[in-house]
């Protein structure tokens, strides 16, 4: 595993993704303490108070097919639910990429890809909130420090986190895709109980069942119907 830090950088994705086109190997990271043009799933940003938090993106050279980076997403977040399940017992997996710490967002995940040599290059970008104290301007986030009373390592969190990369890897070489997705259902946040959804300018309640291997949100809503979403068609007001 390669790693390279620095003290600053626009957006850890981005500078991963020129090394993998020059040829980058698989398990090479970058990371930061600073990132100032972090993005986050679906073009939404992801800003960090600079010193506090932790940035950081792996790149894997793999076979996979398009339609089982679901299962890819799953993983990544499986494992950071596992491994913050270290300092937690209210940690969940916010559908579709987004890890809670006692009702609180404080880590989002995106996975980038891109084609060359006949091999799809996997970037999985992680920003993790972990010593910011400071959330008054975003009322659903918070940090590791926020939701435990307690300061981190950020290198020691990031080499947890590197280390259960690695050891969990034989799930996707294996084709796993069933444990992946039994386990990321099992945490899912706010699953099997009633709750209030936004699709458009409605408002209205449901339960959440699962994430179905489409990846979609799969509602049972107050008429006994269930209907399936993709991201950004449903919030979930929480």
């Amino acid at each position: 595993m390669e790693i390279y830090r620095f003290d600053s950088i626009p957006s850890t994705n981005t500078a991963l993704a020129q090394l993998s086109k020059k040829g980058a190997k698989s398990w090479t990271v970058i990371w930061t303490s600073n990132q100032t043009q972090g993005r986050g799933y679906a073009g939404n940003e992801w800003k960090t108070e600079k010193g506090m938090n932790l940035a950081f993106s792996v790149l894997i050279n793999s076979q996979l097919n398009h339609p089982e980076l679901i299962y890819f997403n799953q993983w990544v977040c499986n494992i950071i639910h596992r491994y913050l399940s270290r300092f937690s017992n209210e940690v969940f997996i916010k559908w579709p990429n987004d890890i809670i710490v006692r009702n609180k967002k404080v880590c989002g995940i995106l996975i980038e890809t891109h084609k060359s040599d006949n091999q799809l290059n996997i970037i999985s970008g992680v920003g993790l909130n972990v010593n910011q104290k400071d959330y008054s301007r975003l009322p659903k986030a918070g940090s590791l420090l926020t939701q435990t009373g307690k300061e981190y390592d950020l290198e020691e969190i990031l080499s947890g986190l590197l280390t259960e990369m690695e050891n969990s890897y034989h799930q996707i070489e294996n084709e796993e895709w069933e444990e992946i997705s039994l386990n990321y259902n099992r945490y899912l946040f706010r699953k099997d109980e009633i709750r209030s959804f936004k699709t458009n300018d409605e408002i209205f309640n449901g339960i959440i069942k699962q994430v179905n291997h489409s990846g979609f949100l799969v509602l049972e809503l107050e008429n006994g119907r269930v209907k399936t979403y993709q991201h950004k068609e449903i919030e979930l007001l929480y």
